[in-house]
């Protein structure tokens, strides 16, 4: 692991606007920066970067963070990948913390099988371009496939000797050890004698999202019945083929930036669209599509086009993981070929605008297009249509996000007219698979369910809300007052006691609807007390929780700024935050009170209403406690009667 020294000299020495000026153009707008937002496509700029902060927002796709998370979006990294990398750009030596025995083996394996499978490939690419067999034979089947020579560097692809003993002998002979061979997948052991497992074959060395080798496809060229046409590295601690996708190093930026990643089966699919200009381009090589690797796409896109081939099989593969796609929010097409093209073939018979033109003209909705595919097979067969409705009706039960209703309800619509039957009918089918789903896990879950019921005090327990409630709970005045804790909380507030003090002493223990706020409230006093320091907007801002991190960005962040230009130009005295702190301070505690006595005025009128008129005991406590409430929020509103108006 990363120590964290390492990481806060990161923190300390990474500049924002730095990092995100060497990928984005940004013009200056008052105190921050404006520029087009790098993850999503937009005309008019709203990606804004706040130097001062260290944080930014963009206001059209919302997304928000620090100059890490910067990273960790844009280049598709993990957190220690973003740390290293940001520590190669600023030359801080990254030193790492003491790990167990058993994670430190662990370590040593991945690093060796990384460092093992480098070698591999730059041997392979060496024996395909300055040996003689390697160019006689593999060299001139990448050149017969259209491939030049910049494609081939790019993919480092490379081809291995017949000879079975050469690449264990030159490997032993670099230092590598017999067992990290065999443990790599590069050699197999035969009565103690080390034999290559690829040789013959061409290689496709397989990259990871950060462009490290995990293992090697290879193809035979020879013709040999008893041997697979393709084979690929066993299953070990850095491969897992479930969990790859072909191509995803080279085509990561493309698919961000288009929105759009297009699924090919083979690796000569994804070589030969990259070397047109299509490079937003992925293969799921040859396996079944699986819920890893729908994750790895949907980290780049949410939109999926699925490029196959037009025959039978073609249309197979094409509905393969289909509700595992829907499951995960993916919006998928599907194109099927003309005359059993393959995408190498086709692009490479019509060229790279007429191939974009069919695609674009004959994306299919994948929902549609599985229901259209299976009409046909079925015919007039009654028992064959009845297991397709319920086929469909499953699989559209699998769209049950609330943001997707209104997508559900469309496909319903639409597959009822292709299935010619009841819309209602269908809505009641799906509905009672949802049922089935919900009954299934909530059986499976009950015995957690009851422990946790068990476990909550009755305030926990609560019915979800409307999301219009949601929006009119107390989330300004709760956001308000985190703002200026952060931003005004180690001032002065008079000369006894700071801003933070001050709101202490006049929240307390209030209750917070919104979690985060509540979180980042008590995290911050919790961090005061401990270290009897103020926390800095960057402890929040760089926090571990994301969900705080995010939150307290959204607190920080304001998309307006008073101008400099009224005093200048118009000579009009503009008042600075640092001039108006304490009245903001004192704004803001007032309405964030002022929210909470009259939910709570609300609450005792609701009690008293319900209750009954003989008990006049409670009857009486309830009215007293709401004339307290009145009382407090005329005090409240005292200093504010010069401004106020009715």
């Amino acid at each position: 692991m990363i120590s964290k020294s390492t990481i806060q000299k990161v923190n300390d020495a990474a500049d924002l606007l730095d990092v995100v000026g060497s990928f984005i153009k940004l013009k200056k707008r008052g105190a921050n920066y404006l520029g087009n937002c790098p993850f999503h496509n937009e005309k008019t700029p709203s990606f804004t970067v706040s130097p001062t902060k260290g944080i930014y927002k963009c206001f059209g796709c919302g997304k928000a963070g620090n100059v890490i998370t910067f990273v960790q979006e844009h280049e598709k990294l993990s957190y220690p990948e973003a740390i290293t990398w940001l520590a190669k750009r600023y030359h801080i030596e990254v030193e790492q913390t003491e790990l167990s025995n058993e994670a430190r083996e662990q370590q040593q394996i991945e690093e060796s099988l990384r460092i093992v499978n480098t070698y591999a490939a730059a041997y392979f690419n060496t024996i395909l371009t300055d040996t003689e067999e390697g160019q006689a034979i593999g060299l001139s089947y990448f050149q017969e496939r259209g491939f030049r020579k910049e494609t081939i560097e790019k993919f480092q692809l490379g081809y291995c000797l017949e000879d079975r003993d050469q690449l264990a002998k030159e490997a032993i002979a670099k230092g590598y050890s017999k067992e990290l061979l065999v443990k790599a997948g590069l050699v197999y052991d035969r009565h103690d004698k080390l034999q290559s497992i690829y040789s013959g074959r061409v290689i496709f060395p397989i990259h990871n999202q950060s462009g490290k080798v995990l293992g090697f496809g290879a193809r035979i060229l020879k013709t040999n019945e008893k041997a697979p046409k393709y084979i690929n590295t066993p299953e070990n601690e850095i491969y897992h083929k479930s969990k790859t996708l072909y191509g995803i190093y080279f085509a990561k930026n493309s698919i961000s930036t288009l929105n759009e990643c297009f699924l090919v089966e083979g690796y000569t699919d994804v070589i030969s669209l990259h070397q047109t200009g299509i490079e937003n381009v992925v293969a799921s090589s040859g396996t079944s599509l699986t819920e890893d690797q729908l994750k790895l796409i949907k980290r780049y896109t949410k939109n999926l086009t699925i490029l196959y081939d037009g025959d039978a099989a073609g249309i197979k593969a094409a509905v393969r993981g289909l509700d595992m796609a829907i499951e995960q929010g993916l919006n998928v097409q599907v194109v099927l070929l003309p005359d059993n093209h393959d995408p190498d073939s086709y692009v490479q018979a019509v060229g790279v605008e007429q191939f974009n033109v069919y695609i674009k003209n004959n994306k299919k909705d994948i929902i549609l297009f599985k229901l259209e595919a299976s009409l046909k097979e079925a015919k007039d067969d009654t028992i064959k249509k009845s297991e397709l409705i319920n086929d469909i009706a499953e699989t559209l039960s699998k769209i049950n996000k609330v943001e997707e209703f209104t997508k559900q309800q469309d496909y319903i619509r639409r597959c009822s007219q292709l299935l010619q039957i009841d819309e209602a009918g269908l809505i009641a089918l799906v509905n009672k698979k949802i049922r089935e789903k919900l009954g299934k896990e909530d059986y499976a879950n009950k015995k957690e369910i009851d422990t946790l019921a068990q476990q909550a005090s009755p305030e926990q327990i609560h019915i979800q809300p409307d999301i219009n409630e949601l929006l009119q709970r107390d989330y300004l005045q709760e956001r308000g007052l985190i703002r200026i804790l952060l931003e005004n909380g180690n001032k002065p507030f008079d000369d006894k006691m700071s801003i933070a003090d001050y709101i202490r002493v006049k929240v307390g223990n209030a209750d917070f609807q919104n979690q985060p706020w509540m979180k980042i409230y008590h995290t911050y006093y919790a961090y005061l007390d401990e270290s009897l320091q103020f926390p800095e907007e960057k402890f929040f801002t760089y926090h571990d929780n994301e969900e705080i991190r995010t939150a307290v960005i959204e607190a920080l962040y304001f998309p307006y700024e008073l101008s400099a230009g009224w005093q200048e130009k118009h000579h009009i005295l503009t008042p600075t935050k640092e001039m108006t702190y304490i009245q903001d301070v004192n704004d803001t505690v007032t309405f964030f009170l002022l929210r909470k006595i009259r939910n709570m005025h609300r609450e005792l009128f609701d009690e008293l209403r319900n209750l009954n008129d003989t008990d006049m005991n409670e009857v009486m406590v309830l009215q007293l406690t709401i004339l307290g409430l009145k009382k407090t929020e005329a005090e409240l509103l005292e200093p504010m009667k010069s401004v106020m108006t009715k």
